[in-house]
């Protein structure tokens, strides 16, 4: 055994102590079996029931969870009286089954009826949702309704970390819950009687860090013995969560409701110092999100598995460890190539310790782009310009891009979801691109953008970019994280390149060795199938210390005068 293959199989020994010690020593910390793909089941006024299929033959054979979401008027239909088999079977068959759980108690909208015998206000609501249970909530400011809250908090908590050692392994967080449906306000709708309205700025506030600071005291306090179990907490105040708990998970549903809406860019950075060890917290916060609600959408239904890989891509790239995605998609094989993507790279917060890397190639036409798209050539840069908008796309008609509902390309980001076809021109959108670790170098200059190429049976050409010889855009350069390869040497690699075969030219996929100039792996031959081409190489003589042009580790270069339209390079650790 050479001293490269002792010091990789040391680093593989430490990640799996690491993994296995995570919740004790490092509370918030997933290990890599518990990221991926978890089911979800439910929505609405009540939650749904989950299915229990956890077979390979029953679901995604790589579903590594299952949320565990319960009504307060389920667990104690009668006060005093603790359904604790609903959860407590579920576990047990996760557990079974290698599969993690964490857990979510709806106080709000399902409180138990019994609440309003005990003299907790009962208010009505004018909601805006047809669902009769969001008609009436408990009045979360009473003082009974505290003492019953947080007896109920309290019970769930102490009867969770009671549980036997090869059950409570499997149990990964429990999710803070304050508003209705753990959303972000206690109404779904405003209070017939004023009188029981709860003010957003100041009431609501106070009522979230109270709650919040009493459950995380419920979950982790060491007073009675009992282990501690890590909780998520719905914050865009990353610094404020760091600072209340220092194991906290976080919601990111801006990552988890598929990519292409607006002010993505934005909110992204909120949370990417978070993805990193860079922070006040001296490691990455880890966090969920669901997707259950695009599935419909007139846009996502135009190719459903497109739409889905491409939704895995950008949930990867934004820092999303865990996907929540309806059991009907898990239980259907048409998408199981997005799934095993996420699958693939999801939970990498640690360069130097993940094995894989990955670029998608991508160009994003951003209309509050002022610097790209000058104000005196496109016209003014404001959320009602929409004749700026269509000058965007018609100076890129002739490689693909289109608007499809114009409307919705200076929307909010909310309203931007419900687009009715494909926007390749938004506000704010994440426009790098999508990647784990290898980045393009200057890719405006070296390369041009392409969008909906290639054949429809093939998921890719959503978006690419590709060389264009007229312009002398010949060369597409690549860098790894700095510290990709700093506990692991370089040397050994296995590149996957996905590319667009339109005809007969020819290019080279370049590397550094360590020399002057980087050196040729393999040059690539067209044959114009107009089909994507999945290739491979395998190097074993890297080096990757950024010695070639423009400070790159790996280049694609054109050998010839044809062009090539390129979708993704992945690359694994051998």
């Amino acid at each position: 055994m050479n001293r490269n293959q002792v010091i990789i199989l040391s680093l593989l020994f430490s990640c799996f102590l690491f993994s296995q010690n995570s919740k004790q020593n490092n509370p918030g910390v997933f290990p890599k079996e518990a990221c991926g793909v978890w089911c979800w089941y439910s929505w609405g006024g009540s939650p749904n029931v989950w299915n229990g299929k956890i077979l390979p033959n029953e679901t995604y054979s790589k579903m590594r969870g299952i949320p565990i979401v319960i009504g307060w008027n389920e667990l104690e239909p009668k006060e005093g009286v603790y359904n604790w088999d609903l959860i407590d079977d579920i576990i047990k068959k996760a557990a079974a089954n290698q599969k993690y759980v964490f857990t979510l108690l709806w106080l709000n909208p399902t409180e138990p009826d019994w609440l309003y015998e005990n003299g907790v206000p009962k208010v009505e609501i004018n909601t805006y949702k047809s669902d009769k249970n969001f008609s009436y909530n408990a009045y979360p400011l009473d003082p009974e309704y505290k003492f019953y809250s947080e007896r109920i908090i309290t019970k769930l908590a102490n009867h969770l970390r009671s549980l036997p050692e090869n059950l409570f392994q499997y149990i990964l967080f429990h999710q803070v819950v304050e508003g209705s449906t753990g959303d972000g306000y206690c109404y779904k709708g405003d209070p017939v009687d004023p009188k029981y309205n709860v003010d957003k700025k100041v009431e609501w506030p106070a009522y979230q860090a109270y709650i919040r600071k009493f459950t995380i005291d419920a979950f982790t306090n060491k007073s009675n013995g009992l282990p501690e179990i890590p909780l998520l907490i719905h914050t865009e105040d990353m610094e404020w969560g760091a600072k209340e708990y220092s194991g906290f998970v976080n919601k990111k549903g801006v990552a988890s409701h598929f990519y292409g809406s607006n002010d993505t860019k934005r909110k992204m950075e909120i949370y990417s110092p978070w993805d990193t060890d860079k922070n006040s917290l001296n490691r990455p916060v880890f966090s969920r999100g669901e997707g259950e609600t695009m599935w419909l959408s007139k846009w996502f239904m135009k190719d459903p598995l497109q739409n889905l890989y491409w939704s895995a891509l950008y949930a990867l790239h934004s820092g999303l460890d865990i996907w929540n995605l309806p059991q009907k998609i898990l239980e259907d094989p048409t998408y199981y190539q997005a799934l095993d993507l996420f699958d693939k790279y999801a939970g990498y917060k640690y360069p130097e310790r993940s094995p894989v890397a990955f670029c998608a190639l991508r160009d994003q036409l951003n209309t509050d782009d002022k610097n790209r798209f000058p104000e005196n050539i496109y016209g003014e840069s404001n959320r009602k310009n929409t004749d700026r908008v269509q000058k965007i796309c018609a100076a890129f008609a002739s490689h693909g891009a289109i608007i499809q509902d114009l409307d919705k390309t200076l929307a909010g980001s909310l309203a931007s979801r419900g687009r009715t076809g494909y926007n390749d021109v938004g506000w704010s959108c994440i426009d790098d691109d999508y990647s784990l670790y290898l980045y393009p170098i200057a890719k405006l200059e070296t390369s041009v953008g392409w969008w909906h190429i290639g054949p429809k049976d093939q998921p890719y050409g959503l978006e690419g970019r590709g060389f264009e010889h007229a312009s002398g855009k010949d060369a597409m350069y690549f860098k790894f994280h700095d510290d990709f390869f700093k506990t692991i040497p370089a040397q050994s690699l296995k590149f996957r390149i996905v590319w667009l075969d339109t005809n007969k030219g020819s290019w080279s996929f370049c590397y550094d060795a360590g020399g002057k100039d980087l050196i040729t792996a393999k040059t690539f031959i067209g044959i114009g199938t107009n089909t994507w081409r999945e290739d491979e190489i395998t190097i074993t003589d890297a080096v990757m210390q950024k010695n070639g042009p423009r400070g790159s580790d790996i280049a694609l270069l054109n050998t010839g005068k044809k062009d090539y339209i390129f979708h993704l390079i992945e690359v694994e650790r051998k």
